[in-house]
């Protein structure tokens, strides 16, 4: 027994171009954007924590620092301090704001604070933190922050210990990651204190 094919009318080239239209504007219309479920579920965005609902969806990739944080391995105050130091680099390689300024100007003299006067002092925010904090400290979080910040894609941080300290064995690269996080939690409270904060 054979099947009856489904007769239909013939498409309608106008018909089909609206149509087409019409699933154009559904796709430059930001209130239907949203996260691919099929590319968040792939083993490679493992990682990935999504925030949402009825308002605006954001997906964000977790770090290593967000990982040991979630696993009760790294206090708030060196998450705190890894995500200061991270915004100071982004300032210090321009990659947080770019270099128009779009604060309103009452006259047209040159600003004092410009962005200059801001990276040069992000700079001298990173030396004070990272002397505080020790050279291996230094060596270890500028080599995790500086490629996930400027360059956007992490680095892998078992190596990078490895790198800076000769460490190859897991627990302690782990532990010289924590030690390095906390220690320049302790600088930049050792700062703050000394600027009277």
């Amino acid at each position: 027994m054979s099947r009856r094919r489904k007769v239909g009318r013939p498409a309608d080239p106008m018909e089909i171009a609206r149509r087409r239209a019409a699933e154009r504007a559904g796709e430059a219309d930001p209130a239907r954007w949203g996260l691919d479920g099929e590319a968040l579920a792939l083993p490679v965005n493992a990682d990935v924590e999504t925030c949402g609902g009825v308002g605006p969806v954001r997906a964000r990739r977790r770090d290593i620092f967000d990982l040991l944080r979630a696993r009760g391995r790294l206090s708030a105050e060196a998450v705190g301090a890894v995500r200061r130091l991270q915004d100071d680099v982004a300032c210090l390689h321009r990659t947080a704001m770019g270099g128009v300024s779009y604060s309103p100007r009452v006259d047209r003299s040159i600003d004092p604070q410009g962005f200059s006067d801001a990276r040069r002092r992000a700079g001298a925010r990173i030396q004070a933190a990272l002397a505080l904090a020790g050279a291996l400290s230094a060596r270890v979080l500028v080599g995790l922050c500086e490629p996930d910040v400027v360059l956007g894609r992490a680095a892998d941080w078992r190596r990078v210990v490895e790198r800076e300290t000769g460490e190859t064995l897991p627990d302690a690269q782990g532990a010289i990651l924590r030690m390095a996080c906390e220690n320049l939690a302790a600088a930049y409270g050792s700062a703050d204190r000394a600027r009277g904060r």
